[in-house]
């Protein structure tokens, strides 16, 4: 797949040196980034990642560009898409502080780097095997005003997926500070329980995921009973059905959990219903 790439607005060539040994994203990890989808023309869900960049930004005491804002931001990503042919992309945005000094930075200005990466998709695909997942107890996230946040000091989800290379597992579990489910490496978690439809709250240290927002809302419209509210490890285990949901890919389900073959009838109908609103 074909990548493209803006530091703010200046597009550079796949594999140019562009920061120094001494930039803060370098050092530090000191950042946080968005990714979304681009299909048919548009960036899906634009005001609600728009509304998490200003919060993310806000809570990390980062100043964005005057001239920022999403709009003039998603002209400038169809204005290129169109002109190079591209139906469907995975779309990352990072915002870096772009400033001197150790831990302590001396400005809050940012950087802004964006990938388009063209993988040709107007729709989320659906994966008639399933995820093939497990859950992984080596690391665990810990609580506090930025665990909502998609930060660029992202150490327990890479050794998640390490372990879950090492396993074989397409993606993982991981679990929080209380010992309980939160969520997967790069999604969302959603539990089929009987009636209900579980999902873990904020207070969990999920991520405050665009997609998790979305899937709330279609779950409430489609009749199903959603809960909010912790998960434990024997409810995960004890579930008919378990599904993930990020936005770049939509809602995938789970085939296995541990070996444990799972159902999909439920996420199958919101998959369905998701890709027909997009």
């Amino acid at each position: 797949m074909a990548s493209f790439y803006f530091v703010n607005d200046q597009q550079i060539a796949d594999g140019t040196a562009v920061f120094s040994p001494n930039f803060r994203g370098l050092k530090y990890g000191d950042g946080f980034f968005e990714t979304m989808r681009f299909a048919n023309g548009r960036l899906m869900h634009l005001l609600l990642h728009a509304e998490r960049i200003r919060k993310s930004a806000m809570l990390l005491k980062m100043t964005l560009p005057a001239g920022w804002d999403e709009i003039a931001w998603e002209t400038q990503i169809t204005s290129f898409c169109a002109k190079n042919k591209i139906n469907g992309a995975r779309i990352r945005v990072s915002f870096l502080r772009d400033s001197e000094g150790y831990y302590t930075p001396t400005t809050n200005e940012v950087c802004i780097v964006t990938e388009i990466q063209n993988d040709g998709f107007q729709s989320f695909q659906w994966n008639n095997q399933g995820l093939q997942i497990g859950t992984y107890n080596e690391m665990v996230k810990n609580g506090n005003y930025t665990s909502m946040l998609k930060t660029c000091s992202a150490l327990v989800y890479t050794m998640a997926g390490i372990y879950a290379k090492e396993k074989q597992w397409d993606d993982c579990i991981i679990l929080n500070d209380f010992g309980r489910p939160c969520e997967a490496i790069s999604s969302n978690i959603f539990v089929v329980a009987n009636d209900f439809i579980i999902t873990p709250p904020l207070s969990e240290y999920c991520v405050d995921g665009i997609m998790r927002k979305v899937v709330i809302q279609l779950i409430e419209a489609y009749g199903y009973t959603l809960q909010e509210r912790p998960i434990t490890e024997v409810e995960l285990n004890a579930a008919d059905e378990i599904f993930l949901t990020n936005s770049v890919q939509g809602i995938q389900w789970v085939g296995h959990l541990h070996g444990k073959p799972m159902k999909n009838s439920v996420s199958k109908v919101l998959f369905d219903q998701l890709n027909r609103i997009q």
